[in-house]
């Protein structure tokens, strides 16, 4: 599914895999109703707020401030999801990805249990609310391709069927997330959660400098998105390239939340790194949606002549959205050199 253009983006979960972790969702029986619990645990974390991290303080301080403050917005967002304020299944997706990506990138100063399940479960939570969110952009950001074509060069109801198929699609994964939300599973997660932000049990690491322990971290997830980088450069063209370009850009979302972890401490070259990630995330989120929109007209294209229909407009579409593939292909290609180095 499309990626949005959104401050942060997902990976996406394949289809098969989301409806594997849907029938793994149990109603939760003998506990508070979900809705309650988040309430509650909500006022117990911010009840427990975490000492101001420093530059020479410990590093351990540093990320449980910044896992404190994601938390507490699921938590937030879980409230406005079941009230369907229309912002929350996006703004709790992207907690959950800040989260797992903090915990990834910090990961030494954590035990390895129970911290790799809970990254585990965000990035199945954050899957399972991207169905939705993601349907709905590649909705608008097809309807605005088709608005933008002259009338004789829409054959049939193309704007009818994008709409059937996306809003069914919206619909579906929009009650499959209020499920979850409503599951054992999440619950679970939840309750792992307070435990690693409350009361972390940190490792000997952790008491390293702030501000130099972030520095380093950013070096190292700096290095990690420079051999994707070139990797994408080895892949060619094709389906290659636009997955060694999906996992750069997954990359570039690692640094930037690696980044605005060490912000308060005022790690050099934080801010910078920020600004920088955030652009070639962008630039890559535009071709990713053009991949995954080109597999929808592709499939929508070929069922046509079934249907009845003319499949015209469909390989037209197609053909515009390659384009924009190319052009964030040169963007991305012109951007990456001036790209900030991790002091």
């Amino acid at each position: 599914m499309p990626t949005a253009q959104e401050p942060d983006i997902q990976e996406r979960e394949p289809r098969s895999g989301t409806r594997k972790n849907i029938r793994n969702v149990k109603a939760g029986s003998g506990h508070s109703p979900p809705a309650q619990t988040a309430a509650q645990m909500a006022v117990r974390v911010a009840a427990e707020q975490p000492a101001p991290p420093e530059p020479d303080g410990p590093v351990g301080r540093l990320l449980q401030a910044y896992l404190h403050r994601q938390f507490l917005t699921l938590l937030g967002e879980d409230a406005r999801i079941r009230t369907n304020e229309t912002d929350a299944v996006h703004k709790m997706r992207v907690s959950t990805r800040r989260m797992r990506s903090a915990l990834a990138s910090y990961r030494t100063f954590l035990p390895p249990e129970p911290a790799r399940e809970v990254r585990d479960e965000l990035k199945w939570l954050a899957g399972i609310l991207g169905a939705a969110r993601d349907a709905q952009v590649l909705r608008v950001r097809l309807q605005d391709l088709v608005a933008e074509q002259p009338a004789e060069l829409v054959m049939g109801p193309v704007q009818q069927h994008i709409d059937e198929e996306l809003l069914s699609e919206y619909s579906s994964a929009r009650g499959i997330a209020g499920d979850v939300l409503d599951g054992e599973r999440y619950l679970a997660l939840l309750r792992q959660l307070e435990t690693v932000v409350t009361a972390p049990g940190f490792t000997p690491k952790a008491d390293a400098p702030a501000a130099r322990s972030a520095a380093d971290m950013l070096k190292r997830d700096r290095k990690r998105l420079h051999r994707q980088v070139r990797a994408a450069r080895r892949a060619g063209h094709g389906e290659h390239l636009s997955e060694s370009l999906h996992e750069a850009r997954k990359e570039a979302k690692r640094l930037r939340y690696a980044a605005e972890v060490a912000q308060p401490v005022h790690t050099a070259g934080a801010a910078e790194l920020i600004t920088g990630a955030e652009h070639l995330q962008k630039i890559l989120g535009e071709h990713q949606d053009s991949v995954v929109s080109r597999q929808y007209l592709s499939r929508w294209g070929a069922g046509s002549s079934g249907a009845g229909q003319n499949g015209f407009t469909y390989g037209l579409l197609h053909a515009m959205e390659e384009q924009r593939g190319e052009r964030a292909r040169k963007r991305f290609r012109k951007a990456w050199p001036g790209f900030p180095k991790a002091v």
